[in-house]
């Protein structure tokens, strides 16, 4: 009966001899991801180029990791200053907590998967540096823009 397993082996190997490589010459070749591929933190912003941050600390304070720093400073006017919002993407188990807790849409999860660094200080990112908040009716007007194109299909 040894001879049944063997003979099966064998046809295994034979198969997936004929079935040619499929390595990845990276990095001259690239995978493409899927769609919902997700990787590294990463900011949005609105179509006029500002970010979509309120400085709310929703993301600082789910995040299981402690890797998310936001550095706020709130002005005469009530309006909001982002300082720094740093993101240590070493720490990070990328598990999207911050993503899907972020109540503004502010935050998404990107398809950057090179994140391979030589230094130890560069593990450390900054999302935004020295930018305004962006306040809550902002927000609500790009929702309403948004409802009133979607009309239109």
């Amino acid at each position: 009966m040894w001879g049944l397993g063997m003979l099966n082996g064998l046809r295994i190997t034979m198969r997936n001899m004929r079935r040619g490589p499929i390595t990845v010459k990276y990095p001259y070749e690239r995978l493409q991801l899927p769609e919902r591929a997700r990787w590294a933190v990463g900011p949005k912003f609105f179509e006029d180029g500002s970010p979509k941050c309120t400085a709310c600390m929703t993301c600082v304070r789910v995040c299981p990791d402690f890797i998310l720093a936001l550095d706020v400073e709130t002005r005469e006017d009530k309006s909001k200053h982002i300082n720094r919002f740093d993101y240590e993407i070493g720490a990070c188990m990328m598990c999207g907590l911050c993503v899907e807790a972020c109540p503004f849409d502010a935050i998404e999860m990107t398809q950057d998967y090179e994140l391979a660094v030589t230094d130890p200080a560069d593990l450390m990112r900054s999302l935004l540096t020295d930018a305004d908040a962006a306040p809550a009716s902002k927000h609500r007007e790009a929702k309403a823009a948004d409802a009133e194109g979607g009309d239109d299909v």
